[in-house]
């Protein structure tokens, strides 16, 4: 996945499933504590991560993250990855990459 620098309005989705039996779809989760690293930087913890449930009926375990914060990559670069470690108790942990 692609976005451009500076953009701070998209979202990356994510299965989120219980942490035991790592099958079970998790609804009605919410506080996520979610780590970002850009560009092989040290991991950072996003200040306040905006994360939804997409529809606990119809995509159960589905959650949108909202990219807003170190959106912006070093000038002279065309691009840069980045991941996103996200947690919360009682859900397996998720690594997602852009």
């Amino acid at each position: 996945m692609r976005i451009a620098s500076g953009t701070t309005d998209q979202y990356i989705y994510f299965v989120a499933v219980d942490s035991t039996d790592f099958t079970t779809r998790e609804t009605g989760l919410s506080s996520f504590t979610v780590y970002r690293s850009r560009n092989g930087a040290a991991a950072a913890a996003m200040s306040s991560p905006t994360v939804n449930e997409t529809d606990a009926t119809n995509c159960q375990g589905v959650y949108e993250l909202l990219l807003d914060e170190d959106m912006t990559i070093a000038a002279g670069n065309d691009t840069e990855e980045m991941v996103f470690h996200i947690t919360k108790a009682g859900m397996a942990p998720v690594t997602r990459t852009i």
